[in-house]
């Protein structure tokens, strides 16, 4: 199966499971957006990784659980790219803890990451 031609974009794309993910897209042909919040050294680490591979990639950093910072970054992409054909929403947080414990707004940020960033960068 090849990939070519296809822009696909990773939520959380620069570590771990989100890592995995865009080389494997990049070594099937697609041209790779990795997105990440805070760490851009790891995210050109996942570029540098996928062009050493022969593949094609770019990086683009936005928060998910932020409708505008979303609605702007799928502009860029698609502005300079083309439509997004395959959107992978892998970008997730933990506040692991004893329920007890968990203040409201640890509850609210893993609430805001991992579920409403999967509405807004579905629905953008």
């Amino acid at each position: 199966m090849t990939l070519a031609g296809k822009i696909a974009l990773v939520t959380g794309g620069s570590r771990g499971i989100g890592r995995a993910v865009c080389l494997r897209l990049a070594s099937m042909g697609a041209c790779v957006g990795i997105n990440y919040v805070s760490q851009p050294g790891a995210a050109e680490e996942t570029l540098a990784a996928i062009e050493a591979a022969g593949g094609t990639a770019f990086t683009s950093q936005f928060d998910v659980a932020d409708a505008t910072a979303v609605a702007a970054a799928v502009k860029a992409v698609t502005t300079g790219r083309g439509s997004v054909d395959i959107l992978v929403n892998n970008a997730g947080i933990t506040r692991d803890g004893l329920m007890a414990r968990m203040r409201n707004d640890d509850w609210d940020q893993v609430l805001d990451t991992n579920l409403k960033g999967a509405f807004l960068c579905s629905k953008a």
